[in-house]
């Protein structure tokens, strides 16, 4: 019985230590897909508070038809 036990306990840590070495694999490669170059970054920045603005201005038009202004 404690010759099933010990081999079980081994496996069992073999097995553990394979899917944590996968999972840093899979860190690495998202932290290097999510590096851009500076001028990607000022593209998704500019497009980010176009965003932003026309939120802003679709906020302020619902404002003024529900309740007559803006605040």
């Amino acid at each position: 019985m404690k010759k099933v036990l010990f081999i079980a306990t081994i496996s069992l840590t073999l097995l553990a230590s394979c899917r944590d070495n996968k999972k840093n694999e899979n860190v690495e490669t998202q932290n290097t897909e999510t590096t851009l170059s500076p001028e990607e970054m000022r593209q998704k920045e500019d497009s980010l508070k176009m965003v932003r603005e026309e939120n802003r201005l679709k906020d302020s038009v619902q404002q003024v038809q529900s309740h007559g202004h803006a605040h």
